[in-house]
């Protein structure tokens, strides 16, 4: 019956352990979302719309929902993933890694490119990040950190946390880069 479920999941195109770059691949494929409570985020985001969470076995990863002000399409959204074990491992930013982990670039960072990023520091660690200008007062940025601290307790065995997030609003970059800076890592609960 398993052998049976296997080559079923593999005629669908889904690549079996061990012959991906991707530890987490078949998880990915087949473990749905769930909304779980936004006192369950990795991180303090007040303005969270709504907080999912998916165990793919070697990492716990998070979607949370934040509101998007402006006229862009797309979601602006803070993905983290809580890595165990060997994930967890480096300290070195590989743009086409994290890419890879979730997802692929959103809209409207689908070129982007190392040359591209800047980074910015506070007291958690590195942003690095990109920015668009589509027009206005209008700012979209595209940033990954990756931190060993979080607001609450990460899943146990956990090593490291990786972030992504995009987000467009009205104002300045600082504004843009707020939810996955210093104040995400307080201990305060989110409002």
């Amino acid at each position: 019956m398993l052998l049976t479920g296997l080559v079923a999941l593999s005629a669908c195109g889904i690549r079996l352990p061990g012959n991906t770059d991707s530890p987490t691949e078949l998880a990915e494929a087949v473990t749905e979302f769930r909304v779980v409570p936004a006192s369950r985020a990795f991180v303090s985001v007040p303005s969270a719309m709504l907080v999912m969470e998916r165990d793919l076995g070697g990492a716990i990863e998070q979607r949370i929902t934040l509101p998007n002000p402006t006229s862009l399409a797309g979601e602006n959204v803070i993905m983290l993933r809580a890595q165990q074990g060997s994930l967890a491992r480096g300290t070195r930013f590989v743009l086409s890694e994290q890419l890879m982990q979730f997802g692929g670039a959103p809209s409207p960072f689908a070129g982007i490119s190392e040359g591209a990023l800047t980074a910015t520091t506070d007291s958690f660690g590195d942003i690095t990040y990109s920015t668009i200008r589509p027009g206005g007062d209008v700012v979209c940025v595209l940033a990954f950190r990756r931190t060993q601290t979080a607001s609450r307790a990460l899943p146990r065995g956990t090593g490291a946390l990786d972030i992504m997030m995009r987000n467009c609003v009205s104002g300045t970059v600082e504004r843009a880069l707020a939810p996955i800076g210093t104040s995400a890592f307080g201990l305060g609960l989110p409002g």
